[in-house]
Formats: C-alpha cells, structure tokens, sequence
C-alpha cells in the first residue's frame, strides 16, 4: 500500500478520483493548519508527497520516493541544498500556459492602448488623450521559455500574425505557433529585434538577473517587456532606471523580488509599469481551469508511480545548476 500525503486543499471530485486507488494507496490529507510537528512525523512515513514541503521537513523521510508540486516553478528545491537523494521531484507544468499567456497578452494590449495611464487618468476625473497606441500585428515577439507558458503565448498572440521567436535549449525542436527557435547565449542578437520580450523562464543558476540595465538597453526604444518567470530574473533597479529613462514603452510584471514587494519600492511609481502580485497562474481561489489541471496531473502522477509507469514533468536538476 503506498502513502500519499496530500498538504494541499484537495476538492471532493479529485477525492473521489483518488479513491478508485483504494487497495493501492492510502491517501492521509493534511492543511495549513496541520501542526508542523505532525505534518514532520506525516512526512516521515509516506512514499509520495503532493504539495510544497520544507526542505528540512524532508530530512528524515526514510520511505519519500516523489515529490509531486502543485506549481510549476521549482527553485525553492532545484537551488537550494539539502533535498532529499533518491526522491524524485515533478512539477504541474502544463496546467498553467492557457491563463498566464492571457495575462501576457491582456498587459500587454494594456500597455498598447494605454489602458494603465487611462485608468490613472479615470481616478483623476481626467479627461486626457494619452497619444498614439501601438498595434500588435505583425510585430515580433521574443518569448524567452518555449515550454508549455511560452508555447500558450505565442498561440494567443499568433492571432495578431505575429513572428514569434523562442529562446530554449533544444532549438532544433520548434513548436507550433514559433517562427524561429534561438538558444540563451543569443539572447542579446535576438532583443534589439524584438517588438514585445516575454520572460517565461524558470530562475536557475544561468538566469538570475538575465534582465539587467545592459540587456534592457539592448531592447527597442518603444519596446514592451513583460515577466511572468519569476522575480529573480530582473534586476529590479535597472528595470526602474530603464524605465525612468524612457527607454521601453512599457512594462508588466507579475513577479518580483522580493514577494510581497515593499510599499516603499520605488518601482510601484512608475507610470507606465504594470505591476501585479504573482496572481497570473493562481490555483486557489482563482483560476478553476489551472486547479483541475494540476489536480489531474498529481492524479496521473500517483497512479503511474504505483503501476511503474513514466512520471509526468520529472524534474532534471542539473539544468538549473551551473
């Protein structure tokens, strides 16, 4: 029989999924407000773990073999010391790229349009034309991460005859919906290119601050950047200074470092940045579509672990050290 501690909240459809398991898996589920002393000794005696645990609470789990997370981002673990060898760590990505990539299109038309200095502008009872807005077709777009984020973007903005061009590792492999496929180290050829740079790429030890005052400038004047990667991808001052500057049209970020980003940052009053916190791929208590996803993979995950079949988004964690 193979535990399987759920620390996430789990809904009654995904309960009843897990218990067609019954003979195979013992499913024991935990919350936030499980005491940690517990949730330790949980952790101690279980085979599979779906959720995000602490890397200490992991020490001493003498029967862990996968650890199934419910997001997609994955440096807590693949940076960090200390996980636990013999444990195998997947992810849910797959679950997220439809509504992240409607998140980079809707702040991206924002910017486009102006829509964030109308809005400034509506609170003012100002009735003020902005200038010109910039149309998305047939400009080209730079989606730095071609995985299933990055894929998603270029279909949704493929529908304004855009020419999308990825940054990944495996370029000979180009996905539906990209023009062209070019490698990390010819990031700086492809930015003075681009129309539009989406920052889809997970934080490791090659892309910490991949953003910085150099790269931004390498960038169009009238540019936009967005970034729904993670915080640690952008040199957040040189972003503002860039900005500051006039260099960019605009910018959009749904990630910062640090989270929760402080009141006093100056970054919070740049005009034409758009600033959301980490809310583009939320399960709980927003997107429906990207919770049923993960719950789905986590399913198919737990079943193939038990039948020996291929794990679904196995972790490799070289590819995030250098």
């Amino acid at each position: 029989m193979t535990k399987v501690l759920f620390m996430i909240t789990c809904d009654d459809k995904t309960k009843n999924l897990l218990n067609s398991l019954n003979g195979q898996a013992e499913i024991i589920y935990a919350d936030k407000d499980t005491p940690e002393d517990e949730l330790i000794k949980l952790i101690e005696d279980v085979e599979i773990i779906v959720g995000e645990p602490k890397i200490s609470a992991m020490k001493n789990a003498k029967n862990l073999k996968l650890v199934q997370l419910p997001i997609a981002g994955t440096d807590e673990y693949t940076l960090a010391e200390g996980f636990p060898e013999g444990v195998t760590l997947t992810n849910s990505s797959g679950a997220f790229g439809r509504v992240i990539s409607q998140y980079v299109l809707g702040a991206t038309l924002s910017i486009c349009n102006r829509f964030n200095l109308y809005r400034d502008n509506q609170r003012k009872h100002l009735w003020h034309d902005e200038g010109s807005e910039t149309t998305l077709f047939g400009k080209r777009i730079l989606i730095v991460g071609a995985g299933n984020i990055g894929q998603n973007v270029a279909e949704r903005f493929s529908n304004f005859y855009t020419v999308n061009v990825g940054i990944r590792r495996n370029v000979s492999d180009i996905p539906q919906f990209f023009n062209e496929m070019h490698s990390l180290d010819e990031l700086d050829k492809q930015l003075p290119l681009a129309d539009v740079v989406v920052a889809c790429i997970p934080n490791s030890d090659y892309t910490h601050h991949l953003f910085d005052e150099r790269r931004f400038m390498l960038m169009k004047k009238d540019a936009i950047f967005v970034n729904v990667g993670r915080g640690a991808l952008v040199a957040q001052d040189d972003l503002v200074k860039v900005l500051k500057s006039g260099h960019l049209l605009g910018a959009a970020i749904d990630v910062a470092e640090p989270e929760p980003l402080p009141s006093d940052n100056p970054i919070w009053d740049i005009d034409n940045l758009v600033i959301t916190p980490h809310v583009s791929g939320n399960t709980f208590g927003h997107s429906k579509e990207i919770t049923n996803g993960m719950y789905a993979i986590a399913y198919e995950n737990i079943k193939n672990y038990i039948e020996g079949k291929p794990l679904k988004n196995v972790i490799d964690f070289k590819k995030f050290r250098k």
